[in-house]
């Protein structure tokens, strides 16, 4: 019984170590995750920075007007081009995710992959050791 609860204790603190090794190497890739944030954060800027630009001369537009027909003319100009910006950004802010969603996948694989093996064996030896007592 003092055999098996010695057995467990060190399992369990190997299976401890992996997890830690396994944070570690998460931590080390948590710069790049920051460099993400500020990406996305500055997008976003940018984006608001267009809001603002599209919503400054439709209020613009008002006092520059020499009638009501140049009024909406123009304003639906404006409009048709703010929405292609939006698009052009929407496709851009797609592809900013998938390619985040990605590189975050394959880091988390790449940072707990070896800790998931060794706790694996760690608990088939585990089993095996059992099985033969």
């Amino acid at each position: 019984m003092i055999d098996m609860q010695k057995q467990f204790g060190e399992q369990f603190e190997q299976i401890t170590e992996y997890q830690k090794e396994a944070v570690e190497k998460l931590q080390a890739k948590s710069a790049a995750g920051v460099d993400g944030w500020e990406k996305f954060a500055r997008y976003n800027l940018a984006v608001m920075s267009d809001v603002v630009d599209f919503t400054v001369e439709q209020a613009r537009l008002a006092t520059k007007a020499t009638g009501p027909e140049e009024f909406f003319n123009t304003q639906i100009d404006n409009a048709t081009a703010f929405a292609k910006v939006v698009e052009g950004r929407t496709k851009e802010y797609v592809d900013m995710l998938s390619a985040a969603a990605s590189t975050a996948s394959e880091e988390l694989q790449e940072a707990t992959k070896e800790s998931v093996v060794k706790a694996v064996k760690t608990s088939n030896t585990s089993n095996t050791s059992k099985k033969s007592a």
